[in-house]
């Protein structure tokens, strides 16, 4: 098992929400450990290494965030680039909302914040929009776009 791999297995194993043990058990059977991103981290293993690369950036950059959140957001925000039959034709929106959908499938239960950063983690947080549960989709943008450019 690769390192990415066992540390992103023991970091969500450690997450108390509903649903979680059905999001484990997809990333077991589906490519999550073996495919790459679309545009950066363009080999093998790379969506989790990005993925992971994620969540560090965010612990560092924003550490009085919920840890539990940031889990979840870093780690499964791009989990619709991953393939597992049965759930490809999961979502026909953007691949944030996708990722909302594929998990609201597999019965994790999301926040409102943790579902607002997933689902926009592509879009810059307008400077009016900057509030309290802003915060976390405003981090996962910033430490996603960083992690890509490297």
């Amino acid at each position: 098992m690769s390192s990415a791999k066992t540390e992103i297995i023991s970091l969500l194993s450690d997450v108390n929400r509903e649903g979680i043990s059905s999001v484990i058990s997809y990333l077991h059977h589906s490519s999550y450990f073996t495919d790459h991103c679309h545009h950066h981290h363009r080999y093998e293993g790379g969506l989790a290494e990005h993925s992971l690369d994620v969540y560090y950036r965010m612990r560092e950059m924003a550490p009085e965030l919920n840890d539990e959140s940031c889990r979840i957001v870093a780690l499964l925000h791009d989990l619709c680039t991953s393939h597992l039959d049965g759930y490809n034709e999961v979502g026909h929106h953007h691949h944030g909302q996708r990722s909302v959908e594929l998990l609201d499938t597999l019965g994790l239960e999301l926040n409102e914040d943790e579902r607002l950063a997933i689902s926009k983690h592509m879009h810059h947080v307008p400077t009016e929009e900057l509030n309290e549960h802003t915060l976390l989709w405003n981090c996962l943008h910033q430490c996603d776009s960083m992690s890509a450019r490297i």
